[in-house]
């Protein structure tokens, strides 16, 4: 099958770019043609390295912009002659729905950012995958057909991301409990700190460790300032391939207000540490409803205070946690989302119909990296 993926750009630090990334080299793994297409970005290297043609297009903007980038996309497209096209944002969607009506290929768009205002353009495809069930349910009260809607988890572990540096992040300080995640509101990693804070006074040799990066993270070092944690809490940055850092923890906490999936966690499990985690969105699928891990209320410092101290207090209840966090994790695999992924494109109607002289799948000649 000759697949083509579509993304706004492929920087690290983004969710819906890992699973795309993910996703494309397990495809080419499995024997698939696979192409992205994006305005590029960090990964383009290891995309390639994977046997996936990697090519780019000017970013979006305006009519303009859009015009140019639709322009750019048929030219990619049409020697590379995709079954499928697949979108994983707005504006991609956008752009792949242009596409698909020129060259006759099925789009299929990701749902990745329901609580974005603009979500609302991931209808333009034909099958719209959500990440969760919680996901599913959702579209479907915003009046998604439900004949159009499916679900696909996503996978985290065997990412080949994994196969690179971890930036030079310190070794994490022991013990600890670790967030992953962006540094802004929907995050809610100030609950963190705050749930944190509170057992602190208790277990004084505990330490917090803040993986990622984003707009709050100056407020969230005033905040860790103003609590007089600095000796405990610690802001690490970003890293493109956390699977070594998580599995040094203990704990691993998430307070996202909306998570239609979370990867996170779902990388969390495969370290084994304790989780947890708000009952938002798709976490509770992720955690299997509380027995992989342990499920609080969204915006509940408190809540998650008295779940890291009964873990924190007790190495025999830690020692569970972690135990069940792996166990049936082997199901969130980017392996097995790749061939989830596969059965819904072959489902596709008319797919592979409106082509008898294919030439070589190849994007060679033009602009890519």
């Amino acid at each position: 099958m000759r697949i083509m993926h579509l993304l706004k750009h492929c920087a690290e630090g983004n969710g819906h770019v890992h699973v795309a990334v993910d996703l494309a080299c397990a495809q080419a793994a499995q024997g698939h043609e696979v192409a992205l297409v994006s305005s590029g970005g960090f990964y383009d290297a290891l995309l390639a390295a994977r046997g996936v043609q990697v090519a780019t297009i000017p970013e979006t903007g305006g009519l303009r912009g859009t015009s140019r980038s639709i322009q750019a996309l048929l030219r990619l497209s049409r020697p590379f002659q995709p079954d499928v096209l697949h979108a994983h944002m707005m504006s991609s969607a956008v752009l792949g729905f242009a596409v698909s009506k020129v060259i006759g290929a099925p789009l299929v768009t990701t749902m990745h950012n329901s609580f974005d205002k603009h979500s609302v353009l991931m209808r333009l495809g034909k099958v719209v995958v959500a990440v969760s069930e919680a996901e599913r349910r959702l579209l479907l009260s915003r009046g998604y057909p439900s004949r159009k809607v499916v679900t696909v988890l996503n996978g985290a572990d065997g990412s080949p991301r994994e196969s690179l540096r971890v930036d030079g992040i310190r070794p994490l300080a022991h013990p600890c409990v670790v967030t992953l995640s962006g540094l802004h509101k929907r995050k809610a990693v100030g609950d963190v700190i705050a749930a944190f804070s509170e057992v602190r006074p208790d277990f004084p040799d505990w330490h917090l460790n803040i993986i990622g990066d984003g707009p709050d993270r100056e407020r969230l070092q005033t905040t860790v300032e103003e609590l007089g944690l600095t000796d405990s809490v610690h802001l690490l940055g970003s890293a493109v391939a956390p699977r070594t850092l998580l599995e040094g923890a203990e704990i691993f906490a998430s307070a996202s207000l909306a998570e239609p999936f979370s990867l996170a966690v779902a990388e969390a499990r495969a370290a084994g540490c304790a989780i947890v985690a708000t009952a938002v969105g798709g976490v509770p699928e992720v955690l299997e409803n509380g027995r992989a891990g342990q499920l609080i209320p969204a915006s509940d410092p408190a809540a998650m205070a008295a779940a890291f101290r009964a873990l924190m207090a007790d190495p025999e209840a830690l020692a569970t946690w972690r135990t069940r966090a792996q166990q049936g994790v082997e199901y969130f695999t980017v392996q097995r989302m790749a061939s989830d992924y596969a059965r819904v494109y072959e489902s596709l109607p008319g797919r592979g119909r409106r082509r008898t002289n294919r030439r070589d799948p190849s994007l060679a000649g033009l602009p890519n990296r």
